[in-house]
């Protein structure tokens, strides 16, 4: 191993070796019956690392790697890293078509895959070569197959000691892929300056203790938003408790059991978890210190149900895949306000930017927008709003003008500087020369009690051009009619803004991310003509 980094450069994984250095012995991750210690964590890792580089790929080369919430989804995360490689996430939920797509757009050299996904190995070495002259190796974990390397065959005979490369702050640690909504997914380069830029502001903006006596439980993929919470646990020497998958009972039973004080959900995780809990099942919570959420809009009703089971412990973040989170914190103590949905209050909005992060709402024409006025969210291009888009140069241009990575967001800052979200740009409805965003009308329905989730679009229309429309979604057991929900949003939001259709749907169709998908709702309102 090199004595230290040369000038502008730095240890790959150093900072994962100097952690388990420091914590040693301590429980670093439980997966069911099975726990691994920082230690473990490290020589697993290093094993994993030498066993990349022997099969011969190169620093900066992608390894594309598609594992379920596992010990080896860490190996992969840390080991990668510690290889030089470019880690690129492949999401559990999507066909191979898609898996297709963006190991084609990353070029990755090599894909790993877990057992859950043997199927798709014959589809992989079919594909190397061809469709895919990037990729070279594919790496089972868990399974063996034809044309497939063993990569638990690789790992035994490897190494334990850390590889010790040197990258350049430039280097590309991690690529991201969107969930792509609207199109097919972008991907979003980490260098290893970003990377450092994002611990920094994680670190910096928060307002509670992390240590070796906290837990944080991770129920969503390892490899995705989960992985945020991830490594600063590690650093820290705080226990990182794994479950393959969310569901409210088990995720209850594992709150009590393992003592957790700090739990990430996703709204639709919150809803369902504050479901189960309003129904009276017995549970200790009194370890928890912190509920993190994100990810999405969040409505106000949803998070005064959940502040009222688990109390002043709440705390949102707001980020994307192109700037992770946190860009904005709205901390527990700052979850008031009393109209019903927070369109004034602190309650109702994502908090104020962190430190590290300069935030500027501005018109279409580029220009900041008057104070209170809703405008395109802006970030500086600097820290980790310097944002790099993966081989677009055209999005990139887009993206990023003047020294600014225009978001897509729409938001406004109140007058105590809290930014709200009022949804996306190709959100807004412009109907009968009116500006209508479809967060607040969403929100205005959303605050009914017996409304569970709202998505709110624009539909064409030859008298006004847009008219508004409504997706909704009841409560369980929930009679609510059209007209006791019009009446509603009488109260609370100008005429011109009501819907003109309303839907009721037993669910809201999502993509892989978890997000609405709005297009799919379109064919659903002309069927219901």
């Amino acid at each position: 191993m090199a004595d230290g980094p040369r000038e502008g450069a730095v240890i790959a994984g150093g900072l994962i070796s100097w952690a388990a250095r420091q914590h040693r012995g301590l429980p670093s991750v439980v997966l069911g019956s099975q726990t691994l210690s920082h230690w473990d964590v490290e020589t697993r890792s290093n094993r994993m690392a030498h066993a990349l580089i022997a099969l011969g790929l190169k620093p900066g080369e992608r390894l594309a790697v598609l594992l379920e919430n596992s010990l080896e989804s860490v190996d992969s995360v840390f080991g990668a890293e510690k290889a030089a490689l470019t880690f690129v996430a492949l999401n559990a939920r999507h066909t191979l078509a898609e898996h297709l797509d963006i190991l084609e757009d990353s070029q990755a050299s090599a894909v790993l895959l877990g057992p859950q996904f043997a199927s798709l190995a014959e589809g992989l070495t079919q594909a190397c070569g061809t469709r895919l002259p990037d990729l070279h190796r594919v790496l089972a974990q868990g399974f063996t197959a034809t044309n497939c390397i063993d990569i638990d065959a690789a790992c035994a005979a490897a190494g334990t000691t850390p590889p010790g490369l040197q990258v350049g702050h430039e280097h590309v640690v991690r690529i991201a892929y969107t969930s792509g909504t609207t199109g097919k997914p972008k991907g979003v380069a980490y260098t290893v300056e970003r990377w450092m830029a994002r611990l920094n502001n994680h670190f910096l903006a928060m307002e509670y203790s992390l240590g070796v006596d906290d837990a944080m439980l991770h129920v969503g993929p390892l490899t995705h938003a989960a992985g945020v919470y991830l490594f600063p646990c590690f650093l820290r020497g705080a226990r990182n408790i794994v479950q393959d998958r969310f569901e409210p009972t088990a995720l209850l039973q594992a709150i009590a059991v393992h003592r957790i004080t700090h739990l990430m959900l996703v709204p639709t995780m919150m809803s369902r978890l504050v479901d189960t809990l309003e129904k009276g099942v017995a549970c200790d919570l009194s370890s928890l210190r912190r509920i993190h959420y994100g990810t999405a809009p969040t409505a106000v009703s949803l998070i005064r149900r959940a502040q009222a089971i688990f109390g002043p412990i709440l705390r949102q973040q707001y980020g994307m895949t192109e700037a992770v989170q946190p860009l904005t914190v709205l901390y527990p103590h700052e979850h008031v306000g009393d109209s019903a949905d927070g369109t004034d209050d602190p309650i109702g909005s994502c908090g104020r930017p962190t430190c590290n992060v300069q935030i500027v709402l501005r018109a279409a024409d580029g220009n900041p927008v008057a104070a209170g006025e809703i405008g395109e969210i802006t970030i500086a291009h600097q820290g980790i709003g310097k944002v790099q888009l993966w081989r677009r140069p055209q999005a990139m241009a887009e993206a990023v003008r003047d020294g600014w990575f225009y978001t897509g967001d729409l938001g406004r800052f109140d007058r105590q500087g809290f930014l709200h979200i009022v949804g996306r740009n190709k959100d807004m409805i412009i109907s009968g020369g009116f500006n209508v965003y479809a967060r607040e009308v969403e929100d205005a329905l959303g605050s009914h009690p017996g409304v569970r989730e709202v998505a709110v679009l624009g539909l064409p229309d030859a008298e006004w051009g847009e008219i508004v429309a409504a997706a909704v979604v009841l409560q369980v057991g929930s009679t609510v009619a059209h007209e006791a929900l019009m009446d509603h949003c009488q109260t609370r939001i100008a005429g011109y803004k009501k819907p003109r259709r309303l839907l009721l749907l037993p669910e809201l169709p999502r993509n892989h991310a978890g997000k609405v998908i709005k297009d799919r709702l379109r064919p659903l309102f002309i069927d219901a003509l």
